[in-house]
């Protein structure tokens, strides 16, 4: 089973790996421009930590924290549950 700071440390050394396929001269430039244009709308580091805070959040059972309350009202969408764009 993934833990979720094992399932965070894989998303974040993704986009290092993106970054360095995106600056590799060695590589075909078809490849090192996918990389970028992944890159263009991939997650930051600050921002994948941002929504780890916004679920340990979530799941407190300290639903009257006012930490948790600020986080919460904080937060900006990172993620959509559907790729369907006309909704």
């Amino acid at each position: 089973m993934t833990l979720p700071r094992e399932r965070t440390r894989s998303v974040i050394k993704t986009e290092e790996f993106l970054r360095e396929l995106s600056r590799n001269t060695e590589l075909p430039q078809d490849i090192r421009s996918y990389a970028k244009s992944l890159l263009r709308h991939y997650p930051s580091a600050d921002q994948i930590y941002s929504l780890g805070r916004l679920e340990e959040c979530l799941v407190s059972d300290a639903p009257d924290d006012e930490y948790r309350r600020r986080v919460i009202a904080l937060h900006w969408p990172l993620f959509s549950s559907s790729l369907d764009f006309t909704g």
